[in-house]
């Protein structure tokens, strides 16, 4: 069945997951492949390491390359995106930018008014994909990586038509790691989990062996763990995890480095470093000295000693897998997909974008139904889906009055003024980028 896949974003890092499994499925692997990157650099790298795979596996699958975005877009079944502008750099101010005003930061990519920022910039960059897909590839799948991901599928679902799914590796990943620190295979877990994206909420967790519940015995465990005890080099952090835990009663997925983005309650940042945490910030410097930042992809498993196997099935990708279930009409089931609730979590708007479990069935993906998440949980998601609206509404509209609204609407800005100076503050630096508040 050969099908027309492009790939924005080719210097990711991604890509070559993409190409590993076209080639793996006899399906597809007759299928192009067409890798986009706007980098001729990134672009040529991409291309060579994406046909040794190919030339290895022996299979079918054409590539093809370009820098021309509508030539990559035209007639595609399937579009996936991994892309951005300036990603380290970017990312480095838009931690550095709210300091002066008052507002401090640990991490700054999803969540928090770095967040936000980053929802501008990438939001705006969409529009014109987005607008390039309604002419060129209407009836597309849209298969997105890029963050901040609640943000951008936000965006998908209320101003476009396309059809459009967000992938993330948080929850497989990173309770395959966990599940590694326990002792166990990374996929010995069915996990059940919901909320936001990088914001989850552990409902349940099985022993794929037996089918029994391993929540009581996993709570007693992390506990008295070394790895959620104390802080480790290169080992992702899950002290703040622990406390929540011990005062919520409810584990959040996904490492405190994800988490913290939401939460203005952790640890003060006079404490950050005293308490053993690296700052995302020296994290960012050293990736751009040293020019790690052009290839992001598990960027977080680097140098670390979980995974044991980086390369473990567990912790491959989806989009492929999926491609093949919407084609062949087979079931697939997924730990976690960024869609539309729908139903999934009872006690959050039906139309939020929710990460949950998801089946791929009848031509269309369709949420898990996990429960409700507990009173705290809700909340705090609830108010991230607020922020995320309002402020996908004041990208489209370039409405700087509704940016300051979702700023002092985040949890870490503690005042008008604050949201009115950070604002100020991320719309001149950014500028260039979001030319709809300045026209």
């Amino acid at each position: 069945m050969a099908k027309r896949i492009a790939m924005l974003g080719a210097g990711s890092g991604f890509t070559e997951e993409i190409t590993r499994g076209l080639c793996a499925c006899e399906l597809l692997n007759d299928s192009t492949f067409v890798l986009m990157d706007v980098d001729d650099h990134r672009l040529a790298g991409a291309l060579e390491r994406n046909q040794k795979i190919v030339g290895e596996s022996g299979a079918p699958l054409q590539l093809a390359s370009t820098t021309d975005r509508r030539a990559a877009l035209s007639g595609c079944d399937y579009v996936v995106t991994s892309c951005e502008a300036k990603r380290i750099p970017y990312w480095i101010q838009d931690i550095e930018i709210p300091k002066p005003h008052g507002v401090h930061q640990f991490t700054g990519e999803n969540g928090g008014p770095g967040g936000q920022a980053h929802a501008m910039r990438n939001i705006t960059m969409f529009m014109g994909i987005c607008d390039d897909m309604a002419a060129l590839c209407p009836d597309a799948w849209l298969m997105n990586f890029t963050n901040p991901m609640s943000f951008l599928c936000t965006y998908f679902r209320k101003y476009t038509d396309l059809k459009a799914l967000g992938f993330c590796h948080q929850v497989h990943g990173s309770m395959g790691v966990v599940a590694e620190m326990l002792g166990q295979e990374p996929d010995a877990f069915e996990v059940i989990s919901g909320g936001v994206n990088h914001f989850n909420w552990l409902l349940d967790l099985r022993l794929k062996s037996t089918g029994e519940s391993y929540m009581t015995e996993f709570t007693k465990q992390v506990r008295t763990s070394k790895y959620w005890q104390q802080i480790h080099h290169n080992i992702p952090a899950q002290k703040f995890t622990l406390d929540m835990l011990e005062t919520f009663g409810i584990y959040p997925v996904g490492y405190d480095n994800h988490i913290v983005e939401y939460l203005p309650f952790f640890y003060d940042h006079t404490e950050w470093e005293a308490l053993g945490y690296h700052l995302e910030i020296d994290n960012l410097r050293e990736q751009q000295a040293t020019a790690a930042g052009q290839s992001m992809v598990r960027q977080e498993f680097h140098d670390f000693p979980f995974p044991v196997d980086p390369n473990h099935p567990h912790y491959n990708e989806k989009p492929t897998q999926v491609i093949e279930a919407l084609e062949s009409g087979e079931h697939l089931y997924l730990p976690a997909l960024n869609i539309p609730n729908r139903g999934a979590i009872d006690n959050l708007p039906p139309d939020a974008i929710v990460d949950v479990p998801a089946i791929i069935a009848g031509g269309e993906a369709r949420g898990v139904h996990v429960g409700a998440l507990p009173t705290f949980a809700m909340e705090l998601c609830r108010r991230q889906i607020t922020i995320h609206e309002l402020l996908t509404q004041a990208t489209v509209e370039g409405d700087r009055a509704k940016v300051v609204q979702s700023m002092a609407l985040d949890p870490w800005v503690r005042h008008i003024k604050e949201a009115r100076d950070v604002t100020d503050a991320f719309l001149e630096t950014y500028r260039e980028d979001l030319p709809q508040f300045w026209s």
